[in-house]
């Protein structure tokens, strides 16, 4: 759909069902749109198959996923994220000077990255629209693959369920199909 001459792409809402879990939170607000978004293609890797070829693309993931939109909607077969956990840290990028390793203290060169410090209710909105995208950019029957520890597990569970369906109880169907856990044994998780 075009608005204002933006080119604007609507979510369809999934209905509401009796006894079906949904997470609300202070400030949910519906992700009923978005725009579309030029968005920078950083690099392509591998060989054309098919007429496809992976890219990587710079920029915010809520505009790239938005730009993404107008020509794979619903075609994506496979879906791996890495989203933020929530770990209440900044990450630094440690610098090499002069062949020392330059680790971030407020006496040395550092370079904040990106923060994962949030409250809750951001936290869940700004996972809550990336997944509406996502699910518009899935297939009929592709698989999303979401990785997260325990930290919000539960409530990402949930969102997921209100986007995707939970896979209804037999787990035939749409939704959920399975969690995969990993189990640590120590210090190093060899």
């Amino acid at each position: 759909m075009e608005m204002d001459g933006q080119l604007t792409f609507e979510f369809s809402k999934r209905p509401t069902i009796k006894g079906f879990p949904e997470l609300r939170w202070t400030g949910k607000r519906p992700y009923e749109s978005t725009q579309y978004y030029p968005a920078q293609l950083k690099e392509r890797y591998g060989e054309d198959v098919s007429g496809w070829i992976n890219k990587i693309f710079w920029g915010d993931n809520l505009q790239v996923m938005s730009h993404l939109l107008k020509k794979y909607r619903g075609q994506v077969d496979l879906i791996y994220i890495d989203p933020p956990f929530d770990s209440k840290a900044d990450y630094k990028k440690s610098i090499k000077l002069k062949g020392q390793v330059v680790t971030g203290d407020s006496n040395s060169f550092e370079e904040k990255q990106y923060g994962d410090i949030w409250t809750n209710d951001e936290y869940l909105q700004f996972m809550y629209e990336r997944l509406t995208i996502l699910r518009d950019l899935l297939s009929e029957t592709g698989s999303i693959f979401l990785h997260c520890d325990y930290h919000r597990n539960s409530y990402l569970r949930i969102i997921m369920d209100e986007l995707f369906g939970n896979g209804g109880q037999d787990g035939k169907g749409s939704g959920f199909k399975n969690e995969i856990i990993w189990q640590r044994t120590g210090a190093h998780n060899d």
